[in-house]
């Protein structure tokens, strides 16, 4: 029988999906915690869930007054639940602090936050929530991913994903349009731009092994994701930073 998964009150679960059921953890083990959630059989939105909970967390321990990030992520629950620690195999130089829920001004909070803990690389994604859950016009959302851009420090780099395709082939066209209109604002800023529809989807539609539920990424789009982001990290523009020379490539 499952154990159902008490809670501690606190930001975090105090039990956490392993195999088939539940185990409790401490809070010195919230890195060992996510490898085996990721490795758990438990039902994907609870792995999402327990993901999305962890994150801050994981950002809040790692990111203390005189610790900077390498790499920061920000955006909604595609961001929140990809390992994307595995660009380094140094703890702690990839710190995520994407949310499930978040729309585009909740990320511009994320990287405020992110900027106030001296990061100054980021990997974003965002817009789906906005486009859908919000109903928001392809107007509000060049209006919304501008102040995303604004937040950014002048000196910073960043990699935005454009939004994927979801199992719905009618919503194409709006994501097309939103994905136009941020791709331009992206090319203003001298950020580079990210489009996975080519690898995890097929006319307007995800591919079925891409995803779960039809919005959310399956372990495979994960790996997918993070294999595309080890390219663009190679290019030199990102690395004009100087920051993420010493963490190229490297696996967990």
């Amino acid at each position: 029988m499952k154990l159902k998964p008490p809670y501690s009150g606190l930001i975090m679960p105090a039990w956490i999906p392993a195999g088939d059921s539940w185990m409790p953890i401490v809070a010195s083990d919230w890195i060992l915690a996510t490898r085996i959630c990721m490795r758990s059989n438990i039902a994907a939105p609870s792995r999402r869930l327990f993901l999305g909970a962890i994150a801050p967390a994981l950002a809040a321990v790692a990111l203390g007054p005189a610790v900077g990030a390498s790499i920061a992520v920000v955006g909604d629950s595609l961001a929140a639940g990809c390992p994307f620690r595995t660009l380094s195999c140094r703890p702690f130089e990839v710190i995520n602090f994407a949310k499930g829920g978040a729309r585009l001004a909740d990320i511009a909070g994320q990287i405020e936050r992110a900027q106030r803990k001296r990061a100054q690389s980021f990997i974003i994604d965002g817009g789906l929530n906005d486009l859908f859950g919000a109903a928001a016009s392809i107007r509000d959302i060049e209006c919304d991913f501008r102040g995303v851009l604004q937040v950014l420090n002048p000196g910073a780099s960043a990699i935005f994903t454009l939004m994927p395709y979801i199992a719905q082939r009618e919503v194409a066209p709006r994501i097309d349009a939103a994905n136009a209109v941020m791709a331009e604002l992206c090319r203003e800023r001298r950020i580079e731009v990210l489009d996975l529809n080519p690898h995890v989807s097929l006319n307007g539609v995800r591919r079925a092994e891409m995803s779960d539920d039809g919005v959310h990424f399956t372990p495979r789009a994960n790996a997918v994701w993070i294999a595309a982001l080890r390219e663009k990290l190679s290019d030199q523009l990102f690395l004009d930073s100087g920051r993420l020379a010493k963490i190229l490539l490297e696996t967990s």
